[in-house]
């Protein structure tokens, strides 16, 4: 053997192992120390819950935490050292429902102006909710070397003492009279015979707005507008056409389609006016913190056959909290009119 291979053979490099950990800590933040937070009980809502870990090597040097260890986080009930239950509830995916803007990654280390990460904490990232009212207060606990780790200060051989405290409230309720409000507008710019009207549902209790953000109709796709009432020859005042359309918030316009061009004299002799004629519409629809629905009418008919559907739709409003609110609409195909109600 020669005397370069005996060299790089006493010489080889180990890979320092990590022999445990210098913090665990549990905050809200990696910046912030506040201790307790509040949310409401909708299984939607979530607050950020962060863990974050700093390791040593056996000669107490500061190292890199590995991944797998990093991995096997997992958020507990403090008192009990078990994995949340009881309508708690851990994610690693940020949900649409948060109390914090969103965070780019799940699993990181702090930002700062130094390239020599082994020495920082490094971070993983939870979306904690709940489904019943109450407060818990969270720990963490992850395995190293075989071992579980508990952040509740019951670790014998490494002892580390760190939560927070969410409390869970009960999601406000809310009357339909004076709190939900339902109004219209027309948008002004159609064909004669034509009208299309935007009804706004909104939430203002104590005047002050809750944004109402989504809506669930059951059978209904999500993503997809629901067309929920009308009809065509219906021979009522002025009307012999309608479409209710409710927009999915996420869309800042829809095309309506409406017969046109029909002779005022064909009443003379048919009560329906029917039009081989149509005129398309885009309407916009976008409203902050509101629910859009579309009325379109008009006092010809298509030339098919009569139809009438539709009268009341029951339909779950999400607000900007993530709390359901269940409420109908009821169809008034003589008024023509749109009324709320509770679901």
């Amino acid at each position: 053997m020669s005397e370069s291979m005996d060299a790089t053979n006493n010489h080889q490099i180990t890979a320092p192992v990590l022999a445990g950990l210098a913090s665990f800590k549990v905050k809200f933040d990696a910046s912030d120390n506040a201790q307790s937070r509040a949310l409401f009980a909708n299984g939607r809502m979530q607050v950020k819950v962060q863990v974050l870990v700093s390791g040593v090597n056996a000669d107490g040097e500061a190292m890199h935490v590995p991944t797998d260890v990093m991995e096997s986080i997992e958020l507990i009930h403090y008192a009990t050292g078990k994995t949340l239950r009881d309508g708690w509830a851990a994610s690693n995916v940020q949900g649409r429902f948060t109390v914090e803007a969103r965070s780019a990654t799940s699993v990181g280390e702090i930002a700062d102006d130094m390239d020599d990460d082994s020495v920082h904490p490094q971070v993983r990232t939870f979306w904690v909710s709940s489904s019943s009212a109450g407060a818990t207060q969270i720990g963490a606990r992850l395995f190293l070397n075989g071992e579980r780790i508990l952040s509740n200060g019951t670790t014998l051989s490494s002892v580390h003492d760190s939560s927070v405290t969410i409390e869970a409230e009960t999601p406000a309720t809310y009357s339909v009279d004076g709190v939900f409000r339902l109004y219209q507008t027309r948008i002004g710019n159609e064909s004669p015979g034509n009208r299309i009207w935007k009804y706004h549902l909104g939430l203002y209790p104590g005047g002050k707005q809750v944004r109402l953000v989504d809506w669930i109709v059951e059978g209904v796709k999500e993503g997809e507008n629901h067309n929920f009432a009308g009809g065509n020859r219906l021979n009522e005042i002025k009307t012999n056409y309608m479409d209710c359309i409710f927009v999915r918030p996420e869309n800042s316009s829809i095309t309506v389609t409406l017969p046109v061009n029909g002779d005022p004299f064909v009443y003379t002799f048919t009560r329906d006016a029917q039009t081989w004629s149509h005129k398309h519409y885009k309407v916009i629809t976008q409203s902050d913190g509101e629910l859009t629905i579309v009325q379109a009418l008009s006092e010809y008919s298509e030339n098919t056959t009569a139809r009438k559907y539709g009268g009341v739709l029951f339909f779950i409003a999400i607000d900007e909290y993530g709390t359901e609110h269940k409420l109908s609409i009821r169809v008034d195909f003589y008024e023509r009119n749109l009324y709320l109600q509770r679901g």
